[in-house]
């Protein structure tokens, strides 16, 4: 697999659904915490700067692209690109290791909640075309959101989450330093069991868009996410052990994937098929919980076991990280593979410009 793209190292910062950790003063600008993720992310593979040869950011554009520009003012070598998705940046490094197997490729980005969109609202339908809408009730809805908090929760209190965040050294003044190496959930209580159908008329918009405030839809987040990629023969020459190796990366769908048709979704299935991972060897799922009807479409289209399926949570629980939420899931798929032995995962990704599919496979499987 010399020349195969494999995944160095994956890392994250602590999640916020509020501005900056709720700190009313605090320098941790969205540069700032992606500096920090990304310095973490390189001491911890044990990477120096001037080894990394080409930079693609994603996430806030003007964030990213002021941090972009700091490492060309330092490394003149430095190839910069910009990306809209977690998708696109990651097929973006992939086709640049593969025209030039001894580039080092970092990707990475930061996002403030407050630059997203409302996630399940502006992307479309909450529920894909052609979806058996009754089936999707309100209270399936209601205990998925409840189920994405307490896998969420509980993998926290277990420390499952320390392997892929990097801490954030705050300062509050000049005498006390806050340490932040923990995400902030969002508390969902259990579902009363309302069975409304999702796809009945509501009060205020009509069939299929309920625009009241719920705990179906994901909230915005704030965050930092990266990825070190290279070929598996220049991972060598430096000493590194990857964590994973780039099966596929595609765009797959011109929309969101809240508005990709059921019958679409075959696509999927053939595309895994064409790189000779079929669905029945797939260890892991992540898939986009910008609204809890897209993961149970998912479960209920390929007829997955619902452990398999965002087996740590989602975004109901840690918030939507808009383009970034592709990072963050491969960040979490990784540890999750490797902690359970398992081998092949697959994240799907929702953006505005359209809906792809990553295909990883874990080589640090016990």
């Amino acid at each position: 697999m010399t020349n195969e793209v494999v995944i160095v190292e994956a890392a994250r910062s602590p999640l916020t659904q509020r501005q900056m950790y709720g700190r009313t003063s605090c320098e941790l600008t969205l540069e700032k915490l992606l500096d920090v993720t990304v310095n973490g992310l390189l001491q911890r593979t044990k990477i120096d700067e001037d080894v990394v040869t080409t930079v693609v950011t994603v996430g806030d554009g003007a964030a990213s692209r002021r941090y972009a520009e700091s490492w060309r003012n330092v490394f003149d070598h430095i190839d910069l690109h910009q990306a809209i998705s977690s998708t696109s940046a990651v097929r973006l490094a992939s086709e640049a290791i593969n025209d030039d197997p001894r580039r080092v490729v970092l990707v990475a980005g930061a996002v403030g909640g407050h630059s997203l969109h409302e996630p399940g609202r502006a992307a479309g339908q909450p529920t894909p075309p052609g979806a058996d809408l009754w089936s999707i009730t309100r209270k399936r809805q209601g205990d998925f959101a409840f189920a994405s908090h307490r896998r969420a929760r509980e993998c926290a209190l277990s420390g499952d989450f320390r392997r892929e965040i990097i801490p954030l050294e705050v300062h509050l003044d000049h005498e006390m330093t806050e340490f932040i190496a923990s995400d902030e959930l969002r508390q969902v209580s259990e579902p009363g069991g309302a069975l409304t159908p999702a796809g009945a008329p509501a009060s205020n918009g009509g069939a299929g868009h309920d625009c009241r405030p719920s705990h179906h839809n994901a909230r915005a987040a704030s965050g930092a996410g990266a990825l070190v990629l290279t070929s598996a023969a220049r991972a060598d020459d430096l000493g590194l052990h990857p964590r994973g190796r780039l099966v596929g990366v595609e765009m797959l769908f011109d929309t969101p994937l809240t508005d990709v048709s059921v019958s679409q979704l075959e696509s999927v299935r053939s595309y895994l098929r064409a790189l000779e991972v079929p669905l029945n060897r797939i260890d892991q799922f992540e898939v986009p919980e910008e609204v809890a009807a897209t993961p149970l479409i998912w479960l209920e289209q390929f007829r997955l076991n619902p452990y398999m399926l965002n087996p740590r949570g989602g975004a109901l629980a840690f918030g939507h990280l808009g383009g970034l939420e592709g990072i963050r899931c491969v960040t979490t798929m990784l540890s999750a593979l490797e902690d359970t032995g398992g081998t092949y995962g697959v994240v799907a990704t929702s953006e505005p410009e359209g809906s792809g599919v990553l295909l990883v496979e874990c080589l640090n499987s016990p």
